[in-house]
């Protein structure tokens, strides 16, 4: 392990700075530990090239397609720069147009909206998605959703998807799939997708929200539609993308607002670009700006060097927690390296609620992780062999306001400014934990899912 570990940490060299790193925080006991961060999956900090260019922009902020001036056509030239360097970081084809939401969610119910699929259409999604590329089809079409197969370890179940496409026919108008998955790590073969989506004379989309950060997108091998959070890019300043066929925006807009007309008048609406109709009000320009840097950051270091550093720092975390008896990772060891998953490892620690635990990892060594079923509740169940009447009472529970009555993981999630350093205080505060248990004592705080330490007086 030392030997893998001071690779890793001679790759990191090459890596980005990231704002925050080496942030100390000080304990209930007066101890000053380094905060560990391992909840990257959730969000990330923002690269210093990425901070440095948001306060670039503003020092010549000015209003974006809203006015004239100086300060206006300054915005409107870097504005037009982030936008070619994000299209360079998705290799964007010409047929793809872009357009800006809030997050990842805002995207994939935009483009639901977009879609207006009929009664009668199907869209084939999975039982591993994220409830961002779930609900939102079951909720914002009238489509029907159905769901394929996956694995208790995350995987797709390919030959249960061509059996849907292959049953429903020309009924199919989407697939939709997660790029990686959020608890598992389980990273789908987008080229074969592509190439099934396109035999079948269907569309592809792509909930690339975990995949941007870690490995290469191509939207050119056929993937029709893609969305995902900037905030999970090392750019967190409120903004979502949504990557769609410029076909699609020929039509009315399905949220009408400022900058979606030309003209309005007693004889009708002249619609705006169709690519500017849709991207209604005053665009976040900071949001804009500060993801094309992180795309040019990433594009700078080259993925090759990306990759090698996550492949190695995933296989020494995998390899850290099995060693770990009272661990039970639910994605087993080897699953990692077979599969090259990106680094999510859902886990449980014997005799410990998953709230409980996240509790004592903050509050007594320092390491910020994230726990509960983490938006993929029907995975989760099946990893803790939730039987019917079982799921009845922890629903009726949590419907009273006991949200700590539902079962769930924690989730340690690996960044690129992650070392072996943290794989190795994770491991060592999880032995100490179930060696010892914790130092403080905890109250429950039932309605926040939560526990918070009960300190010395």
């Amino acid at each position: 392990m030392r030997d893998l570990a001071a690779s890793v940490l001679a790759t990191d060299q090459r890596l980005p700075e990231v704002v925050g790193q080496g942030m100390k925080t000080t304990l209930y006991d007066g101890r000053c530990v380094s905060v560990t961060q391992l909840n990257n999956a959730a969000t990330t900090p923002p690269f210093r090239k990425t901070l440095e260019a948001v306060e670039d922009f503003f020092a010549t902020y000015g209003a974006l397609h809203r006015g004239a001036g100086p300060r206006a056509r300054l915005t409107v030239e870097k504005v037009e720069r982030a936008l070619t360097s994000i299209r360079a970081f998705l290799n964007a084809t010409e047929d793809h147009a872009l357009l800006f939401t809030q997050n990842t969610s805002a995207a994939i119910n935009l483009f639901a909206r977009v879609l207006s699929l009929q009664k009668g259409d199907v869209v084939l999604t999975s039982a591993m998605e994220h409830t961002s590329n779930s609900l939102p089809w079951a909720f914002n079409t009238n489509a029907q959703v159905v769901e394929i197969r996956g694995q208790k370890d995350g995987n797709l179940d390919y030959e249960d998807l061509e059996r849907g496409i292959s049953r429903f026919g020309r009924r199919v108008r989407l697939i939709a799939v997660t790029g990686a998955c959020n608890q598992t790590g389980y990273v789908p073969d987008l080229p074969y997708l592509a190439a099934l989506a396109q035999s079948a004379g269907v569309m592809l989309f792509v909930d690339a929200a975990q995949l941007a950060p870690h490995r290469p997108i191509d939207l050119s091998i056929g993937i029709s539609a893609l969305a995902f959070s900037a905030h999970k890019l090392y750019a967190p300043f409120g903004l979502g993308v949504l990557a769609l066929p410029r076909s699609l925006l020929n039509r009315i807009p399905a949220d009408p607002g400022g900058g979606s007309i030309d003209m309005i008048s007693d004889h009708g609406i002249i619609w705006a670009t169709p690519e500017f109709r849709h991207q209604t009000g005053t665009w976040n320009a900071t949001g804009i700006v500060a993801l094309g840097a992180s795309c040019d950051v990433i594009r700078e270091i080259g993925w090759q060097t990306i990759l090698q550093h996550e492949e190695q720092l995933v296989d020494y975390m995998a390899g850290a927690l099995s060693e770990l008896p009272s661990v039970a990772m639910r994605v087993p060891r080897s699953k990692y390296r077979l599969d090259r998953r990106i680094g999510t490892f859902p886990l449980t620690l014997t005799g410990y609620h998953h709230s409980l635990l996240s509790a004592v990892l903050e509050h007594e060594y320092g390491i910020e992780v994230r726990s509960g079923t983490i938006c993929n509740h029907r995975l989760v169940r099946r990893w803790f062999e939730i039987d019917d009447s079982q799921q009845r009472s922890i629903e009726e529970q949590i419907a009273a306001g006991n949200r700590l009555a539902s079962y769930g993981i924690v989730r340690a999630s690996l960044g690129i400014h992650n070392t072996c350093k943290d794989s190795d205080a994770l491991a060592s505060a999880l032995r100490q934990i179930s060696e010892t248990g914790p130092r403080l004592q905890y109250r429950a705080v039932a309605h926040e899912e939560l526990y918070e330490p009960i300190f010395p007086s």
